[in-house]
């Protein structure tokens, strides 16, 4: 199995070696029981970014630099690029778990009927600490579409989300290198047209907290940019949202949950009880 991580940079530094390293120091890569290729989508860096890459001479990068008008802009063009069976992103500074490319391959190849998984949504903070790790609950197709996952219901984390290749086909390119800050919403919206969303209750990428994040500097731009993406939710679906959330705010998913993977100890594999 082969995967095609793609990293939108911009003067990333050594936060982009960080992310590489842990991409590079995957227990499924050492073991050569899958192999990357790495997709460093550079906005045309001003600073040192491009060079400190290419000191790397790792022969599994790929670093395609010019200007772009954003992070999705990059991103579209990485994944124009992913010949991969699984892709995934990551922005630069954030991190993979050690073990996360072995859990996704595995998951992947014990249930080919699953298209795009994620994973436990943890948090770090600046100093890389994981101050927070939750297990989703199932995530509803219809309400991805219409956008109340991010708004009313917890965000898909972006970090811990990877998929089959060949979903890729199911996003509009341009229309996604248009988009500011809710480029993720639209992939999803794209997938969920057509796929359910699974988790696996395992830890495989972390989002970091620290200043000067585009979130932070427009709080409610992600929000409104999303609502012009989304399709519109109507009553029911707004309704059903604010259930939802009632319903799971204190609640960890049972091991029976819809299109939750766990592992099972005794088969020493993991398992999927209800899809």
């Amino acid at each position: 199995m082969r995967f095609s991580v793609v990293i939108p940079v911009f003067n990333g530094g050594e936060k982009t070696i960080r992310t590489i390293r842990s991409i590079l120091d995957q227990s499924a890569v050492a073991d050569r029981s899958v192999a990357v290729e790495i997709i460093v989508a550079d906005g045309g860096s001003t600073d040192d970014t491009v060079a400190m890459i290419e000191g790397l001479n790792e022969p599994c990068i790929q670093i395609a630099s010019e200007q772009d008008r954003g992070m999705y802009d990059a991103l579209s063009k990485g994944l124009r690029r992913a010949e991969g069976d699984i892709t995934c992103w990551m922005g630069a500074g954030e991190v993979f778990e050690p073990h996360a490319f072995s859990v996704v391959r595995d998951v992947f190849d014990a249930h080919p009927q699953i298209k795009w998984l994620t994973g436990r949504a943890t948090v770090r903070n600046a100093f890389g600490q994981v101050i927070d790790s939750l297990l989703p609950s199932p995530f509803r197709r219809d309400l991805i579409i219409r956008g109340q996952y991010g708004t009313r219901l917890q965000v898909i984390q972006q970090e811990s989300t990877f998929w089959r290749t060949e979903l890729n086909d199911l996003l509009d390119m341009e229309k996604l290198a248009s988009t500011r800050l809710a480029g993720d919403f639209y992939v999803w919206k794209c997938f969920a047209s057509q796929h359910d969303l699974y988790v696996v209750n395992s830890t495989l990428g972390s989002f970091t907290i620290e200043p000067g994040q585009l979130s932070k500097l427009d709080p409610r731009g992600y929000k409104r940019e999303l609502r012009q993406l989304r399709k519109w939710p109507g009553p029911r679906a707004s309704l059903s949202a604010l259930m939802l959330r009632k319903r799971t705010k204190h609640s960890i998913p049972r091991k029976s949950a819809e299109r939750l993977v766990t592992y099972d100890h005794g088969k020493a594999a993991w398992t999927l009880q209800r899809d």
